[in-house]
């Protein structure tokens, strides 16, 4: 039996289809992020999947010059893995430069920023997944 495509399910629905989810992410939206300093699309959210911990994966996007400025996740680690450009990332006191091909694993409520430099926009896949 083949899976089905649909836009939104439940998370009872799906263990009830016991089938995936196929999307297409040309045809996912792109969102304003951080307040508009940035952008991103939201791969996929908790109805997507079983487990409870996954709060979502999303692409995030950050235009040369532009800030994913202080903020923290609540009882959620982020892991993003830099798929273009190169920048800098805060976290509390710490700060390291990124480019493509990093992965930084970001533990739940510490304070960080993205900074995106160099000559070519950052691009992100983003990945929190809840700790309780």
């Amino acid at each position: 039996m083949f899976g089905s495509t649909p836009s939104r399910r439940t998370k009872s629905e799906i263990l009830l289809m016991n089938k995936f989810t196929k999307l297409d992410i040309k045809e996912i939206p792109i969102e304003e992020a951080h307040g508009g300093s940035g952008a991103r699309q939201v791969l996929v959210k908790p109805e997507h999947v079983t487990s409870q911990y996954l709060d979502a994966i999303t692409k995030g996007f950050l235009k040369v010059g532009d800030i994913f400025d202080w903020h923290f996740h609540q009882d959620t680690d982020e892991i993003f893995i830099v798929i273009k450009g190169n920048g800098k990332y805060y976290c509390e006191d710490d700060v390291t430069d990124y480019q493509e091909g990093n992965v930084i694993i970001t533990p739940a409520n510490l304070k960080h920023k993205i900074e995106a430099l160099g000559n070519e926009d950052s691009e992100f896949y983003f990945i929190r997944v809840k700790v309780k």
